[in-house]
């Protein structure tokens, strides 16, 4: 508890999908903190690699921009999460690419990550 500086109950909260943001608002998010949820969670979506690389690309750690689907088909190693996921009986999900609310409200989908990348208002 000393680590974080909260209590017990804070944390189960938050586990359980309960929010407070401190100035009284209290919700319930349908999509809080899963650690399995069939399989999707640790899924390497080629979507989710793609957009590290834009936030690579946005603070100047990329100077250009990459062939964003392919760098991310060679490091997410689909084909060998599915080998393991067949040996499990792990569910896969029906595509490599997802979409994303982000919390700012801006849908990421993989579809133009260069243009993606250079929309952002604050960048390098």
């Amino acid at each position: 508890k000393s680590y974080v500086n909260t209590s017990k109950d804070v944390i189960d909260q938050r586990i359980l999908g309960r929010y407070q943001n401190g100035l009284g608002k209290t919700w319930d998010d349908p999509n809080y903190m899963k650690f399995y949820d069939e399989g999707q969670v640790n899924f390497p979506f080629l979507s989710d690699g793609m957009w590290f690389m834009t936030q690579h690309r946005r603070w100047g750690l990329l100077k250009s921009d990459p062939d964003y689907l392919a760098v991310a088909k060679s490091v997410n190693q689909i084909d060998l999460y599915k080998d393991a996921a067949a040996m499990t009986k792990t569910p896969l999900p029906k595509d490599v690419m997802r979409s994303s609310k982000l919390m700012d409200g801006t849908v990421w989908d993989g579809k133009n990550p260069a243009a993606y990348a250079q929309a952002f208002k604050i960048k390098v």
